[in-house]
Order: C-alpha cells, then sequence, then structure tokens
C-alpha cells in the first residue's frame, strides 16, 4: 500500500498528502529532517489527528519500539519515552 499524493499547482509536482495536512496542520512547511508519523500504522489516513510530526531520529526510536510492541515484546524504557512521542503507544 503505497501514500496518497496529491497534485500541487504552485510546483507543479506530487506531493505526499499526508506531508501536505501536517505542514498546514503546522502553518509552515516541514524542515529537513522532520517525517510524519502515522499514529494508527494507516499510510492511507491522512487525517490531522493521525499525524504526528517527528525529528527522523525520534521516528526511527519510535518504529522499533513499536515493531518490538505488536510483537508482544515489552516497551523497554517507557518511563523515559517523552511526553510528544506518546501518542505513538496506544497503551501507555
Amino acid at each position: 500500500m503505497s501514500y496518497p499524493q496529491v497534485y500541487n499547482r504552485e510546483t507543479k509536482r506530487m506531493e505526499y498528502l499526508h506531508r501536505v495536512v501536517a505542514a498546514q496542520q503546522l502553518g509552515r512547511p516541514l524542515e529537513t529532517g522532520e517525517v510524519v508519523h502515522h499514529l494508527n500504522g494507516n499510510k492511507r489516513d491522512a487525517r490531522p489527528e493521525n499525524l504526528l510530526v517527528l525529528q527522523a531520529d525520534e521516528h526511527i526510536w519510535v518504529e522499533w519500539l513499536l515493531r518490538r510492541w505488536r510483537q508482544g515484546q515489552p516497551l523497554l524504557l517507557q518511563d523515559v519515552i517523552p511526553e510528544n512521542l506518546k501518542p505513538c503507544f496506544p497503551d501507555i
């Protein structure tokens, strides 16, 4: 399953919908190194409440922890998960 795209008439390029929605939500373009994470894991769900903008290094950490959680492994270090990342983890 791929990410939905929309056409940007200004740049005359296709853009990922979730990145467009996240930028509108922030009121600014996304910066280099910012990644948009889908909280429910559905790449096609670009609702603002399902999107969280993270730095690339934060996103790598979140994905690693989520992979462990989905495999039934305990969430290590859950006491040190920053508040802005807690929406990524349904059971915390």
